[in-house]
């Protein structure tokens, strides 16, 4: 176990980091950019940028810094649904273009307001409101697993578990008490009278 004195100066340490310094941390970072190799042709749609993929990419992969392929797979999760949220923007923004192109005059607002209006009365705005929420609640709760990971007081040690050996799990047939180690018991229970 390491003292909270020795973790505080880990820290501290780590604070003054400028990156790896030895050959074999160089090679690591430099095979970063190249570690999304699969995940911009799942990503990228017609004419999108990859060179814009990339840098998103980039600036994800540098403000988090995965330490393993977990947290990677955290990261790709924030990277594909920003780089789709955005996606939904340039619909949007589109679909409103072409809703108020259809409208001619010289006050712009009266001319965006009936392109909402007509938008509004179609589906796919809501739809695209929806998926953007999806994509939204995806990013965030990816993010939260994320620092959930690094939180020291959220570790997998075994005396921190928060579930209790008593907690039922939902299983396929229903509740089911958790599996016990070999050789314990569960204590009795006490129903009140």
């Amino acid at each position: 176990m390491i003292s909270e004195k020795h973790s505080a100066a880990a820290r501290a340490n780590g604070a003054h980091s400028r990156g790896p310094k030895t050959p074999e941390g160089l090679a690591r970072c430099s095979r970063k950019a190249t570690r999304h190799g699969l995940l911009s042709p799942c990503l990228l749609v017609g004419s999108e940028s990859r060179q814009a993929f990339e840098k998103l990419f980039n600036l994800y992969i540098d403000r988090f810094e995965p330490l393993d392929d977990v947290e990677f797979g955290f990261v790709e999760e924030m990277i594909s649904a920003f780089w789709r949220i955005r996606r939904n923007w340039a619909i949007e923004t589109e679909l409103m273009n072409q809703a108020t192109a259809k409208r001619s005059g010289g006050d712009p607002l009266p001319a965006l307001a009936a392109g909402f209006s007509e938008l509004a009365a179609d589906p796919k705005l809501a739809l695209l409101q929806r998926h953007e929420a999806r994509l939204s609640v995806i990013q965030h709760r990816a993010l939260e697993h994320l620092l959930m990971l690094r939180h020291p007081a959220l570790r997998n040690e075994p005396s921190k578990c928060p579930v209790s050996i008593t907690s039922e799990i939902e299983g396929p047939m229903g509740p089911k008490p958790l599996a016990l180690p070999a050789g314990e018991t569960a204590p009795e229970s006490q129903d009140p009278e």
